[in-house]
């Protein structure tokens, strides 16, 4: 029985251990790598905070609109109270409600040197204050606090874009190695084989042991560059891993292959357009000048009249005169005012012209960006209309070694030809698949870069 136990509690301890591993194993896509980069790179959430921190902005600028309400209220003990200490007899009018009859005057008297009297005094005031005309700088600041979530929007599309396009060149990176590792390994059988040929020629006295000893050279030579591409791959997918925050202990396999590339170009002219209107650094840079523009307004608006309305209500007790200092005394007052700053030493005028400055310096930013992702499309369209023939001349070279492997392979059987020969017309078919398989990975680059500047994450 107890065995029976014993035996079922290392079963559930290796199903989870095991799914424990299964868990920790990534097997993705492209899309895949991408779309966890956007939920978990630190990039992005750096940028939903600061669309978080514009949506707190446009709060405070909304809340200019409404009245502002503010009680201040005070308790305090004393025995002085200095406006009842007059220096002669006076007499003092009634002006509170609740007092003696309106218009009779109440005699006080100088209390020093009598000692005063210890009293308790409460004061309470709630105040209602609220703008109606501030020469447009509500209305500025509101239009501002919008134009900064959308600015704050855009710079998380265009974090992702980023993301997107450094996911995507370090997948293809792996997707390289995993491919060249791969030919290398086939090459690597190919040289077995010639071994066991030059062995067999060996043994029948038509080759010498030095070509057997150079097979055996150049198979320790292949093995050692597949390690060391091994551990290329391995620094490529812990730069992915990093993209995508995950632990680096996670094993990671990538799902796909170099032929991806089908970018559909359209002229020159229509993929200049569509940066234009659709990057997302320029249209920052366009809600960034327009934010100056609300900037200026707002500033402009400082040396305009402000008109408001006010409204008071207050209690007091303890602050007559005896004995009337035991009554609860309250009021209220309302009005409407006017603010108007007279001169502030050119200081509103000066922020006027920082904001233009700025708008101007936005505007020649916008026109310098524009002229520098035109330059990079250009570049990115030539460059693959370059690597598109120079695949299509690889392919034809890979077609003609591949042939003259054959010719030579018989040729080495027959003994025509030597082992240096025949691993020369090897190494063609190598160097070309190598050469074809970054041809691939570079369409693929460049690619993910015009997507970037078109503002489109993936194809």
């Amino acid at each position: 029985m107890r065995q029976q136990q014993r035996s079922i509690i290392q079963l559930i301890l290796f199903l989870l251990i095991t799914q424990g591993f299964a868990l920790a194993g990534h097997r993705l896509t492209l899309e895949q790598a991408i779309q966890i980069a956007f939920e978990k790179n630190p990039a992005t959430n750096i940028a939903r905070g600061h669309i978080a921190e514009a949506e707190a902005k446009m709060v405070q600028a909304r809340a200019y609109r409404l009245p502002q309400v503010s009680l201040l209220s005070k308790y305090f003990y004393t025995n002085n109270l200095p406006n009842m200490y007059p220096q002669a007899l006076n007499q003092v009018p009634v002006m509170t409600p609740g007092g003696p009859i309106a218009g009779q005057f109440v005699p006080m008297r100088p209390k020093a040197p009598f000692p005063g009297n210890n009293r308790d005094v409460f004061k309470m005031d709630v105040n209602l204050v609220y703008p109606f005309y501030t020469g447009g700088k509500i209305s500025a600041a509101n239009r501002n606090a919008k134009l900064l979530k959308n600015l704050f929007q855009k710079n998380m599309e265009q974090t992702k874009a980023e993301i997107a396009y450094k996911v995507s060149l370090a997948f293809y990176n792996v997707l390289f190695l995993n491919n060249v590792i791969d030919v290398y390994q086939a090459a690597l059988r190919q040289l077995n084989q010639h071994m066991e040929l030059a062995q067999k020629a060996y043994q029948q006295g038509v080759r010498s042991r030095f070509d057997v000893l150079q097979f055996q050279s150049k198979i320790e030579e292949f093995k050692s560059q597949i390690e060391n591409f091994k551990g290329k791959l391995t620094t490529a997918k812990t730069g992915l891993k990093n993209l995508l925050n995950l632990p680096l202990n996670d094993s990671l396999t990538v799902v796909g292959n170099l032929n991806a590339y089908q970018l559909k170009i359209d002229t020159t002219g229509q993929i200049f357009t569509r940066a234009k209107n659709e990057n997302y650094q320029l249209q920052m840079l366009s809600l960034k000048s327009k934010l100056y523009d609300n900037l200026k307004a707002i500033n402009k608006a400082d040396r305009l009249p402000k008109l408001f309305a006010f409204a008071n209500f207050h209690v007091y007790h303890g602050m007559d005169f005896p004995p009337y200092d035991e009554g609860w005394r309250n009021g209220w007052a309302t009005g409407v005012g006017v603010s108007f700053s007279l001169f502030d030493g050119q200081l509103s005028k000066g922020k006027v012209q920082e904001a233009e400055a700025n708008r101007l310096v936005t505007e020649s930013q916008q026109q310098g960006l524009l002229l520098k992702i035109r330059f990079k499309l250009k570049a990115a369209l030539e460059n693959i209309r370059s690597l598109q023939a120079e695949l299509r001349a690889l392919n034809k070279s890979l077609e003609v070694a591949s042939e003259g492997y054959k010719i030579a392979k018989v040729s080495y059987e027959n003994g025509i030809i030597t082992n240096v020969q025949l691993e020369d017309a090897h190494l063609n078919i190598l160097i070309m698949q190598v050469r074809i398989l970054k041809v691939k990975k570079s369409l693929l680059e460049q690619q993910a870069q015009i997507l970037q500047l078109i503002g489109q994450y993936q194809q």
